[in-house]
């Protein structure tokens, strides 16, 4: 058998099995397979949170503006009117007021990690 290793009994001295290196491979690549899929679903887990929390801020900013007839002045209005949670772990969240009929900016940015 070729690429085949031969493992000797220690108490006889014989060869007595052949191991092939094709399963060691094959579970090698699955291994790398499988670290590089969890570290891409980490960071599209983060994009979604991310996606999430802009969208429920833009959405209680129309909310507001459909009840109210004006968007609101700052986040905090959003947070004790309408709910919305303004303080998150693992994002800033940046919200520019433009004016009562113009919708706001909202930019939702991962935080840096500090050393």
């Amino acid at each position: 058998m070729k690429g085949a290793i031969s493992l000797k009994n220690i108490w006889t001295g014989r060869n007595e099995k052949r191991i092939s290196p094709l399963p060691l491979l094959i579970f090698g690549m699955a291994a790398v397979f499988t670290v590089m899929s969890l570290s891409g679903s980490e960071e599209s887990g983060r994009l979604y949170r991310q996606s999430s929390v802009k969208d429920s801020i833009v959405r209680a900013a129309s909310l507001c503006y459909a009840a109210e007839g004006a968007y609101p002045e700052s986040l905090d209005y959003l947070s004790e009117n309408y709910g919305v949670r303004t303080e998150y772990e693992e994002f800033t969240v940046h919200y520019s007021y433009a004016g009562g009929n113009i919708p706001p900016d909202i930019i939702v940015t991962p935080k840096v990690k500090g050393n």
